[in-house]
């Protein structure tokens, strides 16, 4: 039975909206997922089991031409904000 606790709340996903297109071409490329729930506290650590984020950095850099390996956290709002702001200069 699911859960139907009415207190039960989502984390914020306002940052990941703002980017739903990238989010979703970023959970296909990069992540090589169908699809992906992932809000504005999801990060890269969320879809892996490596000691590291390295793989997936330079897969970054690779698909989006984009270093985003002092984003220490991995946190997915900070890293598409990168990108967007990339594409965009």
């Amino acid at each position: 039975m699911p859960d139907s606790d009415p207190s039960r709340e989502f984390a914020p996903s306002g940052r990941i909206n703002a980017h739903r297109n990238l989010a979703e071409d970023f959970t296909h490329r990069v992540l090589g997922l169908e699809r992906a729930w992932i809000s504005d506290e999801s990060s890269l650590w969320d879809f892996h089991t490596e000691r590291t984020n390295d793989a997936l950095f330079a897969k970054i850099r690779d698909v989006y031409g984009v270093d985003v390996s002092d984003i220490s956290s991995g946190r997915l709002c900070e890293i598409f904000e990168r990108i967007a702001a990339h594409g965009s200069s």
